[in-house]
């Protein structure tokens, strides 16, 4: 069925706002080559990143363009119930800022990854098996980025209309997977930081207009969209634990989620690595705990337009509800931008869709070189036995870069978007983060934490994997016990997480470190 009735205002004036930027960004990253000297440099910026530039960078990173669409995506489906992550995330952030629990003592040790601590604490395999984990998890984690920035690309510009979808979403996925890996590999976390702090003003304009346009347009304003909302959804679309919404497994879920990422997903842990003191480190944290209710609320308001204006029409209707407004939402990865294509002026949407292609940016550089450098410095260097130089390091990471981009080409194409793009980012880190942040928690604050069983945690955190795949295993456990068996990626994640905790303490106090094994 053809998308029609909204077609956007995307000009050639517009593709050459983008194209300049874009352009420039590229630059960026050839520049930054030049004071690429240290595995240091290349994976910390040097560690001279002060708070207020850490503090950008960080929101940068966490407001990418995966980020928008994901929140639009749960938007267009559970409205502003979906905003309830944003005090969860405020919530953690801030007590996260003001305690300094893990990241202060990270700091302070100055290391260049995470799965780094491992072997300092325990012994060399658990770093190696953290790393792989990480390595694992984060790379699946961004696997459905790409993807995701060329829909928003396809139904914002309007290309939709001129061909066919699908090839044009899997040819623009691989251009900026391409544009992607030429200044992350190039540049390391210098560019990295440099552009993050260019792709914060300008995302942050960009986001601007779009929440501008979506309250003066005639078709649309903040009484219209509510009465939207609860005439053909409901209570579900306000309250998350309405009959129909979320529930609170999501909620105790997303809690456990925001907390340990915080101090233990490598792209936003970084920015404790990144920052100048233990101090900036803890601050960059607490200062930035309020951006969770820009990277949540302005994406489920562009979310909750396009749920508007596809109400007035019956055809759009039918497209993204064809079992009506009571039944799942369809397609509703092409709704957000669709809506910010129709209503945002041309010349003006320009710059919108370059501050989006900026957050796009932000993170995958990010992701790119903390996925990558995990593998170089904390698989392959450990297992020749720490041999590695830092112009091997770096190697092997640009190595790993383009070895990670290649694979996001494949998954991406691949992977069907699931009904809601979030809990699979959430399901899939906590691959690593249900072993990993019991282990840091556990190695820093419990003497008694062991090698054991800090190895036993990690490997347990693995269940999580059957939560990428739930329509096979449901299908499978229903078969086995003749019946109905509906597990959900968020209690999955949830019972992950406890799964690890329990491991970890009963194998380590069932094998503790001997003396001489002990640090």
């Amino acid at each position: 069925m053809d998308i029609i009735g909204l077609p956007s205002n995307f000009a050639t004036l517009d593709w050459v706002i983008v194209v300049v930027y874009l352009a420039a960004s590229l630059a960026v990253g050839i520049f930054a080559n030049r004071f690429i000297h240290s595995i240091s440099a290349y994976l910390v910026g040097g560690r001279a990143s002060g708070t207020s530039l850490n503090v950008a960078t960080y929101i940068g990173t966490g407001l990418g363009l995966v980020t928008l669409m994901y929140a639009a995506i749960d938007g267009f489906s559970h409205g502003f119930a979906y905003v309830t992550l944003a005090p969860i995330g405020f919530f953690t952030g801030v007590v996260l800022g003001t305690t300094g629990i893990v990241i202060s003592p990270l700091r302070k040790l100055k290391l260049l990854t995470i799965p780094e601590y491992f072997e300092r604490r325990f012994n060399r395999r658990t770093r190696v098996v953290g790393g792989v984990i990480c390595a694992v998890a984060g790379i699946l984690n961004m696997g459905l980025f790409p993807k995701m920035g060329a829909v928003f690309i396809t139904y914002a510009t309007g290309l939709h209309l001129h061909g066919d979808q699908e090839l044009l979403v899997n040819l623009i996925t691989s251009v900026l997977i391409i544009m992607v890996l030429v200044y992350t590999t190039l540049g390391g976390m210098v560019s990295v930081i440099i552009t993050d702090y260019v792709q914060f003003v300008v995302l942050s304009f960009g986001m601007g207009l779009g929440v501008y346009f979506c309250l003066v347009h005639p078709e649309l304003g903040w009484d219209t969209m509510l009465n939207a909302l609860s005439e053909h959804r409901g209570e579900r679309m306000f309250n998350p634990v309405a009959e129909g919404g979320y529930g609170w497994m999501w909620i105790a879920f997303n809690l456990l989620v925001f907390f340990v990422a915080g101090f233990c997903w490598a792209p936003e842990a970084s920015r404790a690595l990144t920052a100048r003191n233990p101090k900036s480190a803890r601050l960059t944290f607490l200062l930035a705990s309020p951006a969770q209710f820009v990277r949540v609320g302005i994406p489920a308001l562009w979310a909750v337009a396009a749920f508007t204006l596809v109400s007035k029409s019956p055809e759009l209707t039918g497209y993204f509800f064809p079992e009506g407004f009571a039944g799942p939402a369809s397609h509703a990865a092409e709704a957000m931008p669709m809506a910010l294509g129709a209503i945002v002026p041309t010349g003006l949407l320009g710059i919108l869709v370059a501050g989006l292609m900026a957050a796009f940016m932000s993170t995958h550089d990010s992701y790119l070189l903390c996925w990558s450098s995990v593998i170089a410095r904390d698989v392959i260097s450990p297992l020749r036995g720490g041999s590695l130089t830092g112009k091997q390091e770096i190697r092997a990471t640009r190595i790993g870069v383009v070895a990670i981009g290649i694979f996001l080409l494949v998954w991406g194409i691949w992977y069907e978007l699931p009904e809601s793009v979030w809990t699979y980012m959430a399901v899939s880190g906590a691959v690593y983060t249900s072993g990993a942040g019991i282990v840091l928690l556990g190695g820093l604050y419990w003497k008694r934490a062991s090698s054991a069983g800090a190895l036993a945690a990690l490997l347990t955190g693995l269940v999580a994997l059957f939560g990428l795949f739930l329509d096979p295993v449901n299908a499978g456990l229903s078969e086995l016990f003749n019946r109905e068996v509906s597990i959900s990626g968020h209690a999955l994640g949830f019972a992950t997480f406890f799964l690890c905790a329990i491991v970890f303490v009963v194998v380590s106090l069932l094998r503790p470190d001997k003396k001489e094994d002990s640090p």
